[in-house]
């Protein structure tokens, strides 16, 4: 499709047999406001006009669609994080209360297992202080005589704790009651 423009009237010069025939059918014998015997200098030149390029503005259409999207797609992209981040902070809060929790617990476990406490409490239900503190010592061999007799139920009933030291002795306890709190 072919645009028609006009030609200014001082370029106005046929360029060949096909302008005179172009001019003369375009113009149909009228003159612009309808009028039929004009003269052919009061009509405006008219001349055929090539097509314009369009692949620029494809092109900048196309980029500009891109851009958009990519703006859109950053939006989101800030906004799940910005919402990924609020639930982190909820967890670290969570977290940071919980152990205050834990540890106001460990304290008062810490309270309630203190020797202060539980020589009250004994006291309270009418327990008194031992007169002797002393360990009685148990020779191997009859130690060993009365497993021996009485059977072993488990492994664990004939480890025989030894030393003299009461972390050592503490330890060996533990040890043997891994799953007991």
């Amino acid at each position: 499709m072919a645009i028609v423009a006009p030609r200014p009237a001082a370029d106005r010069r046929p360029d060949s047999d096909l302008d005179l025939d172009l001019d003369a059918r375009v113009a149909g014998g009228r003159d612009l406001e309808g009028r039929s015997g004009a003269s052919p200098s009061s009509r405006p030149d008219l001349r055929i006009v090539g097509r314009r390029r369009r692949w620029p503005a494809v092109v900048g259409g196309f980029a500009l669609t891109l851009v958009m999207v990519a703006m859109l797609g950053a939006a989101v992209f800030h906004t799940q994080l910005a919402e990924r981040q609020l639930t982190i902070d909820q967890l670290e809060r969570d977290v940071r209360d919980e152990r205050r929790r834990f540890d106001e617990l460990r304290r008062d476990r810490a309270v309630l297992r203190s020797p202060q406490r539980i020589g009250v409490a004994a006291l309270e239900l009418g327990m008194v202080h031992g007169e002797t503190s002393r360990f009685v010592e148990v020779d191997a061999a009859r130690l060993a005589t009365q497993i021996a007799a009485a059977g072993v139920a488990d492994d664990d009933t004939r480890r025989i704790i030894l030393d003299a030291d009461p972390l050592d002795q503490f330890r060996d306890v533990k040890a043997v009651s891994v799953e007991a709190p």
